[in-house]
């Protein structure tokens, strides 16, 4: 079961190009859910902002934090107008409860982000190898 089913599609509120949602170090309150739209997830390093990923429809983000009760840990500004769904804490520990599938999809997609964090973390050592 996809987080972005039929009843989410006409939800949501419009935001525009440009808009900052959230920073690094910002307190997670709630998670998104991309109606339409694009969203770019950056991280800064000591080179420089770096973009993670381009976001569409169907894809959500902001998870982390809302899970961990921790910081949020990247930054994430609207490429384009988008419609977003912005679901608090205690609606997302209701759908998980009511919905067991709706966890599965959001533990899948970590999955998914995590084996390919593993992937440019190997990528990147060999890049650093093949330098020395």
């Amino acid at each position: 079961m996809s987080l972005a089913g039929k009843t989410f599609k006409e939800a949501g509120k419009d935001i525009p190009k440009g808009t900052v949602l959230f920073k690094e170090g910002d307190k997670g309150d709630e998670m998104y859910l991309i109606c339409s739209g694009e969203v770019k997830l950056t991280r800064k390093t000591p080179n420089g902002e770096i973009i993670l990923t381009v976001l569409g429809f169907g894809e959500f983000f902001g998870e982390m934090s809302v899970i961990t009760n921790k910081p949020r840990t990247i930054n994430a500004e609207t490429v384009t107008d988008c419609r977003l769904n912005i679901i608090s804490k205690n609606v997302l520990e209701t759908l998980v409860s009511s919905n067991p599938l709706v966890a599965l999809s959001i533990l899948k997609k970590m999955i998914f982000r995590l084996e390919n964090a593993y992937d440019k973390i190997e990528d990147l050592s060999i890049s650093v190898n093949q330098v020395r």
